[in-house]
């Protein structure tokens, strides 16, 4: 009797434990979710989301994976430039500084390059959209390149053929372009050189120009010739066109210097300028011509007493008067606006109407120095064409 009981009760032990187990299940079953994803999948996922422009979705798959295992440094880098695209740049720069240094603990130099990469870019949009909106002040936007820089060196430290999955058009080629620009930027033109070899300009659609470069002068002395087309890469070859060649009964005007550092040094300034040495530096040829004025139609920037020179590339003005008096005038070099004919542009000088003998038909005899050359150079139609880079960061 006693071991029929005992066996009773076995049975309804198992029955009880049978049934708790049932409606505990049936009362939990709503907390357990239906699919799980591992932490590789949630890392692949924010990515997904990154790259199609769905930045809170990205950045809940990244905080995912973070909270889940929080040595993935690619979770960090992953948030750092999804707060880049979504313009949250405090936030961004603070992720990439922990990326930095999770992945230099880790001996992970893929990731810290990219990180870095992230942070140049940084500085580079934070420096462009302060400057657009008058928050930066001049030595604010140049400190920021200038530390922009130090992190793209970085890049190239760690890996000199860098590129990144989420983002495949900002390679090593596209990086190399903005440090150039913002070496240019800083006329700092040698540096920004280094940075345009073959692998670059072989990214770029450049056209070989040749052209008249007129030499021009401000009011400081400083002398330089205007591309016209502009986008100057470099320069291939030039011809001295202001120096007269006599050789026997020989004689031309079209000089090919066999040293063209002889004759002017170059440097790349607003995409189409280039500089000469000071006049002091150097001795230009001089001209005397008896000129015809005439009056230049009032809506060319209010018109008014020209004198057209012979020869185009005039920068400074020696002496100017009426021809039968030697009372010496004020002048100015007219500068062309988008109204002025090409043909006119640098090429006439225009007298202050404070003499009563200022008008048009009358002969002046004027001095001056002048230099053109016709150069040939590589262009392109904007710098590496980095404005469109920039414009999806934005």
């Amino acid at each position: 009797m006693i071991k029929y009981r005992h066996t009773i009760w076995k049975v309804l032990s198992i029955v009880l434990l049978a049934s708790l187990f049932y409606y505990c299940a049936d009362d939990f079953s709503n907390d357990i979710p239906t699919t799980f994803t591992n932490v590789t999948d949630e890392l692949a996922n924010g990515w997904l989301a990154y790259q199609s422009g769905n930045y809170s979705e990205a950045e809940q798959h990244f905080i995912t994976v973070a909270e889940r295992d929080a040595e993935v440094a690619d979770a960090y880098n992953g948030l750092a430039w999804t707060y880049l695209r979504s313009k949250k740049f405090q936030d961004a720069s603070s992720q990439f500084s922990f990326v930095i240094s999770l992945a230099k603990l880790q001996d992970n130099t893929t990731i810290e390059a990219d990180a870095y990469a992230g942070m140049f870019l940084l500085n580079y949009v934070k420096k462009v959209a302060g400057t657009l909106s008058d928050e930066l002040s001049e030595d604010q936007a140049e400190e920021l390149l200038l530390t922009g820089l130090q992190y793209a060196d970085s890049v190239i430290h760690l890996n000199s053929d860098y590129s990144s999955a989420h983002d495949p058009d900002f390679d090593v080629t596209a990086l190399k372009k903005l440090m150039a620009y913002s070496y240019y930027t800083l006329h700092r033109f040698s540096d920004a050189l280094d940075f345009i070899g073959e692998d670059i300009l072989s990214s770029i659609t450049v056209d070989t120009v040749t052209e008249e470069v007129h030499v021009q002068s401000d009011d400081d002395g400083n002398v330089f010739g205007i591309l016209p087309s502009g986008g100057a890469i470099n320069i291939v070859s030039m011809k001295d066109k202001s120096v007269v060649v006599s050789q026997g009964d020989t004689v031309w005007t079209e000089y090919t210097p066999a040293d063209e550092e002889a004759y002017f040094d170059y440097y790349l300034q607003s995409h189409n300028r280039m500089v000469f040495p000071s006049i002091g530096d150097y001795t230009y040829p001089q001209r005397t011509d008896t000129l015809l004025s005439f009056e230049l139609a009032s809506f060319y920037d209010g018109g008014g007493t020209m004198l057209p020179t012979p020869r185009a590339g005039v920068f400074q003005v020696y002496s100017v008067h009426f021809d039968t008096l030697g009372n010496e005038l004020r002048y100015w070099i007219f500068e062309p606006t988008a109204l002025i004919p090409l043909d006119f542009a640098w090429n006439y000088v225009k007298l202050h109407k404070d003499y009563d003998y200022i008008t048009t038909g009358n002969l002046f005899v004027l001095t001056y120095s002048y230099r053109n050359y016709e150069v040939t150079y590589r262009r392109t139609d904007d710098f590496l064409e980095l404005i469109k880079l920039l414009g999806t960061y934005l």
